[in-house]
C-alpha cells in the first residue's frame, strides 16, 4: 500500500513539474497600466516622498529631483540643472536627493526638502528660493518639513528643528525630544515629532509631551 502511495506521489510530481515547464505562470496587465507600472518603476530611483494639492500630484525622489504630475496624465520634472536660472549658476532646486515635500496652499508655494539644504517654489516650478546651513539651517540635511497654522514652517534636521517664518530661522528648544530628528507632522494646533532613536513628542500651546520612548 506504502508503495502504492509512493508511486502515485511520484507520478503527481513529475506531472506537475511538466505542466509548470510547458505552461508557465502569465500575468496579464492592461496594455496602459502595463506601461505606466513600467514607467513609474523607475529602476534606479527610490521615491522618498509625496505631496497632494487639488489634482496635482508632487512626487520626491532619491536622485531624479521632483517629479509633478497633473490628473490630465501630464508631468513636469524638475532637477538641479533644470531649475538653473542659466547654466552657469548654481541655483533653483538644492539637490536632486530629495528627502521631504509639503505645500502651503494659502500661499501657492511648495517646500523642498533635500540633503543639500531647503528649497521652495511656487507652483507652477518658479520663483526658486533655497536655503543652507549660513541661511540658519543646523544641518544640511533636511529630514522633513511641515506647515502649521500660522503659516510658519517647521524644519527637521538631524541637528536640531528650526522654524522659518517667511524672514528668518529660530532655532526650537523641543524639550525630551532630544536626538536627531526624523519626521515632523502637524495636524491641528499640535506638532509631533519623530526622532532616530524612537522618541515621539507633541508640541501644543507652547509645550512638549513625551508620548513614547524607546
Amino acid at each position: 500500500m506504502e508503495k502504492t502511495r509512493s508511486h502515485w506521489f511520484i507520478i503527481f510530481l513529475a506531472m506537475s513539474l511538466l505542466v509548470m515547464i510547458m505552461f508557465p505562470p502569465r500575468v496579464h496587465a492592461q496594455t496602459k497600466w502595463l506601461k505606466q507600472f513600467r514607467k513609474d518603476s523607475l529602476l534606479n530611483t527610490y521615491k522618498t516622498c509625496y505631496a497632494i494639492t487639488a489634482d496635482t500630484l508632487w512626487i520626491g525622489t532619491n536622485g531624479d529631483g521632483v517629479i509633478v504630475r497633473y490628473a490630465d496624465g501630464s508631468e513636469k520634472s524638475f532637477t538641479n540643472r533644470s531649475t538653473r536660472s542659466n547654466t552657469n549658476n548654481d541655483d533653483g532646486l538644492m539637490a536632486d536627493y530629495v528627502t521631504s515635500i509639503v505645500i502651503d496652499e494659502a500661499k501657492g508655494f511648495v517646500w523642498i526638502g533635500t540633503k543639500s539644504g531647503l528649497a521652495g517654489c511656487n507652483l507652477d516650478g518658479k520663483g526658486w528660493v533655497r536655503f543652507t546651513e549660513k541661511d540658519g539651517l543646523p544641518n544640511m540635511l533636511v529630514r522633513d518639513v511641515d506647515i502649521d497654522s500660522t503659516g510658519n514652517l517647521w524644519v527637521g534636521t538631524p541637528s536640531g528643528i528650526v522654524l522659518y517664518n517667511g524672514e528668518k530661522f529660530t532655532s526650537v528648544s523641543y524639550g525630551d525630544a532630544q536626538g536627531s530628528i526624523h519626521s515632523i507632522k502637524v495636524k491641528g494646533e499640535s506638532v509631533w515629532v519623530g526622532t532616530v532613536s524612537g522618541t515621539v513628542s507633541c508640541f501644543k500651546d507652547g509645550k512638549w509631551a513625551t508620548i513614547m520612548t524607546n
